[in-house]
């Protein structure tokens, strides 16, 4: 026969004791004040980020200087695979357009350098001079050159005197962290036109804003805190203020979107300067064309119901022109961003695929780029002898390690550099001399 058993529960003492100590508590202490705790700071304690911390330490000024050639745009002929840098003029404003990245490494040199090329620099100079229709994008894989060669696009345009427009990071207008309304068009986000409308202020030649005579008059509030109190408006006055006048507006936040916009309707309807609008990391656009940002339904911002994305797209697609004959608009993608088919659809390079998902495929972007007529233009890889302008220019900057030149000749040391470097990539090519561990 099967025997019964019944177990005995007991609550003993031990069992009713608190936990043994390291083990984690039922409920946690809650923190006076609501404060976070203070980081502990120590002589090697590190702010930022690794990758912020070096680009922003200012180690540039412990670099070891080599005389380069100053890059004249209008001269790359004699600057044809030789190492250059920026003039003093050209670092001002393309350090304040955000020409420079952060993944650049220009740190290692007193001034950032670029080697002027004949299938990228002259090919795409001699383009935007001959070419009917100066739209291109540049392509290519992730450490070739893309931004570094949309800097020297950065570097004609002050010479040609001409207005630069560059959007660096679309992220920073589709992240969700700027505040946004909707005014019956679209929706106007108005601290990062603060942003972007102070940094056109800043990064171009003020003689050159001054030299444009707005054609419309304008009426905007007052948000000037030095006579915010004695005069509520700014007047704009047609054939009288300048384009530095409109960019110096200070307006509140509601009228920030109007001011933009009056902004760019002046430059497409002057033809007497070059406009020079570039847009990098474009990509990010185009691959993930919806916003963190959300509307009354709580459906993510489609990118062209935004002020600032839909005038990106009007100026590609060709809705806004700019009438000088120099003015271009030039994007470049980045390497990072996902990769789908509205830029190869809207580059003519794949048919159109109604079975596609909007994921994969937005079409009203797509044919956005077909109605502007973009082109696409694709940075290489560098040549053998490239490589060796640049491990010989590393070499009297003394990036290169001793224990890397030690026992070979330089050709060798080429011939190892531009094989760890993927044949040729320049972001790697830097990273296999200075990204060594001991």
């Amino acid at each position: 026969m099967l025997k019964l058993q019944a177990r005995e529960f007991s609550c003993s003492v031990s069992r009713a004791a608190s936990p043994a100590r390291g083990k984690a508590q039922g409920f946690a202490k809650k923190v006076s004040g609501g404060k976070a705790t203070a980081k502990k700071i120590t002589s090697g304690t590190l702010y930022k980020p690794w990758q912020q911390t070096v680009a922003t330490a200012n180690l540039n000024k412990s670099a070891i200087p080599v005389e380069t050639p100053t890059f004249k745009p209008t001269e790359v002929n004699s600057l044809i695979n030789k190492i250059s840098s920026f003039s003093a003029k050209q670092y001002k404003l393309l350090y304040r357009l955000g020409s420079f990245k952060q993944n650049q490494l220009n740190e290692l040199f007193p001034r950032p350098i670029i080697l002027v090329r004949e299938d990228t620099t002259n090919k795409l100079f001699s383009l935007l001079k001959s070419s009917p229709n100066r739209k291109y994008l540049i392509t290519g894989e992730s450490g070739v050159g893309k931004s570094v060669l949309l800097s020297q696009v950065h570097a004609l345009g002050v010479e040609s005197k001409g207005v630069l427009i560059n959007i660096s990071y679309p992220e920073l207008f589709l992240n969700g962290r700027n505040d946004f309304f909707y005014d019956d068009r679209w929706y106007v986000q108005p601290m990062y036109l603060k942003k972007l409308i102070t940094k056109i202020l800043k990064s171009n030649d003020h003689n050159v804003l001054a030299s444009i005579k707005v054609s419309n008059s304008y009426k905007f509030s007052n948000a000037n805190p030095k006579d915010a109190a004695t005069r509520k408006f700014t007047q704009i006055i047609e054939g009288k203020s300048t384009l530095l006048d409109l960019l110096s507006v200070k307006t509140s936040p509601r009228n920030r979107g109007d001011l933009f916009e009056a902004i760019i309707s002046e430059l497409a309807s002057q033809s007497n300067v070059p406009v020079f609008f570039t847009v990098d990391n474009f990509s990010r656009i185009l691959s993930e064309p919806f916003s963190a940002y959300k509307d009354s339904q709580n459906k993510n911002v489609h990118v062209l119901e935004l002020q600032v994305g839909k005038i990106i797209m009007d100026i590609v697609s060709g809705k806004i022109q700019f009438p000088h004959a120099q003015s271009c608009v030039v994007m470049a993608i980045s390497g990072v961003d996902r990769t789908n088919k509205t830029l190869p659809i809207g580059l003519s390079k794949l048919p159109h695929d109604p079975y596609c998902s909007q994921r994969h495929y937005d079409t009203k972007l797509s044919q956005l780029l077909l109605e502007g007529k973009v082109q696409e233009f694709n940075v290489n890889k560098l040549s053998k002898y490239e490589v060796e302008q640049l491990i010989d220019f590393y070499i009297k900057s003394e990036v290169v390690l001793d224990r890397d030149a030690q026992g070979k000749s330089f050709e060798q040391l080429v011939e190892e550099k531009y094989f760890l470097s993927g044949n040729g990539n320049p972001r790697e090519l830097l990273k296999s001399l200075i990204l060594q561990f001991s």
